[in-house]
């Protein structure tokens, strides 16, 4: 649904970057699991949520000081896979696409979707592999297809980008 940015201020509060369609689930008394960067994941009951340009600001039940909203830093925010709403065709959630494998349109491995990251005009998928790191514009010129039942998305590599 979102990642924490950072910590905002000393009460606790945390910068969030929203990738849902639905900043309801942002309301006071929502439930989401923060997926840490160590990998570990915690439960967390929003207090209060407020815009701040493009992001949000949120304060979670339990997180009272600067120092408990930096442990945040950088982590997921989730929710269960069954709470998650329907997408249209042809269009898929950043969690689904993580992890596919990412072959040209030839057939060649570029490795697999470590990351996607907005850059404001469009997405960027990080492609990591074998040959390291790949960054990707998230465009249909680019991005050919998308196959989740094969865990797979096809690539034409743009001109001048290392393959």
């Amino acid at each position: 649904m979102g990642s924490i940015a950072r910590a905002h201020g000393i009460k606790g509060e945390v910068v969030v970057d929203v990738w849902s369609d639905a900043p309801e689930r942002f309301a006071p008394g929502g439930r989401v699991t923060a997926r840490l960067v160590g990998g570990m994941e915690r439960p967390l009951t929003v207090r209060a949520a407020r815009p701040f340009g493009e992001r949000l600001l949120l304060s979670f039940e339990g997180v009272a000081t600067r120092t408990e909203a930096e442990a945040l830093r950088g982590a997921d925010l989730t929710i269960p896979r069954r709470d998650v709403a329907a997408l249209p065709d042809g269009t898929h959630y950043r969690f689904e696409l993580l992890g596919l494998r990412v072959l040209t349109r030839e057939g060649s491995e570029l490795g697999t979707v470590a990351d996607i990251f907005s850059t404001g005009s469009n997405d960027v998928i990080v492609v990591r592999g074998s040959r390291g790191e790949t960054l990707l514009p998230f465009l249909a010129s680019v991005v050919l297809s998308i196959d989740l039942e094969r865990g797979e998305m096809t690539v034409e590599v743009p001109p001048g980008l290392s393959e």
